[in-house]
């Protein structure tokens, strides 16, 4: 039986509607005291329902799953839904209100365009540069580096500062250094939405290859998150439908 690669027990997360920070700094240092040097809930996390229930949103509530070693997942529904705020908590990016998220081995996630560029350096530098970020060592990019490029297939503009790219080409650059760290979990967002059909073919192979083709270890898991079922069917194991906040994920 495969192992568990991640376990979202029970996740909830609530939105202030309007609301940065806890909106002083005296509560944002007593925020800090509480849950970094006591260990305890956030005091200001959870508004009270009652008062002001128009001021606050859940993005997600009680969510739990389980996604196996090997297996590709993908999660699509209506904008606002919080299909990104689900794969921005599972990637240690937003902090949940409640509940719980298991991971086990090393997770890469690619979930906004240019995701780690500087927009100065060329392409060739930002390579190096996103693969510091999601903890490449520079001798495993330069290892992986002609890789990298020819999957992007943008050799002839590796020299340009990527401020001038187009958006299509920021995520060819971006999916192939994520795609080349070789992570037990990959995580992605619509981000490959805006790539054209050569490069989403080649990004279906990448994932298929987490599915289990021999060429790429078997131990390795995806979770994808894009709003096509096509994509989902055809690039993921399983589907699951996210229509609204406290979703059982039923299947397609």
């Amino acid at each position: 039986m495969s192992e568990v690669a991640i376990q979202v027990d029970q996740l909830s997360k609530l939105y202030r509607l309007g609301a940065t920070g806890t909106g002083s700094l005296r509560q944002d240092v007593q925020r800090w005291w509480t849950t970094a040097i006591r260990q305890k809930q956030d005091p200001f996390f959870l508004p009270e329902p009652t008062t002001a229930p128009q001021q606050s949103l859940w993005a997600l509530k009680d969510v739990s799953f389980e996604v196996k070693q090997g297996e590709v997942w993908g999660i699509v529904g209506n904008n606002g839904a919080g299909k990104s705020t689900l794969l921005k908590i599972i990637s240690r990016i937003v902090r949940p209100t409640r509940g719980t998220v298991r991971g086990r081995g090393r997770i890469s996630s690619l979930l906004e365009v240019g995701t780690g560029f500087q927009a100065e350096l060329s392409g060739r530098e930002n390579i190096f540069l996103s693969g510091y970020i999601l903890g490449m060592s520079k001798a495993e990019v330069r290892a992986k580096f002609d890789e990298i490029v020819a999957f992007s297939g943008i050799e002839k503009f590796l020299d340009t500062p990527v401020k001038r790219y187009s958006s299509g080409m920021y995520v060819r650059l971006a999916f192939a250094v994520a795609a080349h760290l070789e992570p037990d979990i990959l995580i992605l967002d619509e981000v490959l939405a805006v790539g054209d059909a050569e490069f989403q073919k080649n990004a279906w192979a990448k994932c298929a290859k987490f599915r289990g083709v021999p060429a790429a270890p078997s131990s390795s898991s995806a979770t994808a998150c894009k709003p096509s079922p096509t994509f989902a069917k055809n690039a993921c194991g399983f589907s699951r439908a996210k229509s609204r906040p406290s979703a059982t994920f039923p299947p397609l």
